[in-house]
């Protein structure tokens, strides 16, 4: 599995998430995930390749019937992890219509 699939099964126990493709091509990690939450569900695509230690160059664009989100950025893991955390949330908050 990948990354944002690890990610999401530790930090988001009330989300079904399913690896719809997920591949290396060259040192870039692709993943495609399908997140669902009752009948509501999101597309979240996201790549990640290494620049030196420690560091990534990364995007995500996270689609539902209700919002897109596109972000990108070169941060470490928690780097990452926070900016991932954050977009979830809102998507999440958005298909509960807060």
């Amino acid at each position: 599995m990948g990354y944002l699939f690890d990610m999401l099964r530790g930090e988001y126990e009330n989300l079904d998430v399913k690896e719809v493709y997920s591949a290396k091509l060259g040192d870039t990690d692709v993943e495609i995930l399908e997140v669902s939450s009752g009948d509501e569900k999101f597309v979240a695509m996201f790549q990640s390749v290494p620049v030196k230690e420690d560091l990534y160059k990364w995007s995500i664009i996270i689609t539902s019937a209700h919002n897109t989100r596109t972000i990108k950025g070169m941060d470490s893991l928690d780097g990452i992890k926070l900016a991932l955390k954050s977009s979830i949330d809102a998507m999440v908050a958005g298909m509960r219509g807060e």
